[in-house]
């Protein structure tokens, strides 16, 4: 999945979504969405646990993105790194 997304010539988009569960632990999922001959798709990236407080920095979008080597792929000014 790393390589036909490091190898994909169109846009790719990302979504997550951060929520606590019933027990109070905080998971993050990440997805990605792109298209392949005017389909699109959807493809689950990971989902994570999150130890510490909600907060940009603490969220591994990027970590996520370096995992499937993707992160030179996503312009500059859409990440926010604060």
């Amino acid at each position: 999945m790393a390589k036909m997304l490091q190898e994909h010539k169109g846009q790719l988009n990302f979504s997550t979504d951060v929520w606590t569960s019933p027990n109070n632990k905080a998971f993050i999922a990440m997805t990605v969405h792109f298209e392949v001959d005017g389909v699109p798709m959807c493809l689950f990236l990971d989902l994570l646990e999150v130890v510490s407080l909600h907060s940009g920095k603490n969220l591994e979008f990027a970590q996520i993105l370096d995992d499937y080597g993707v992160f030179k792929k996503v312009s500059k000014w859409t990440l926010c790194t604060k």
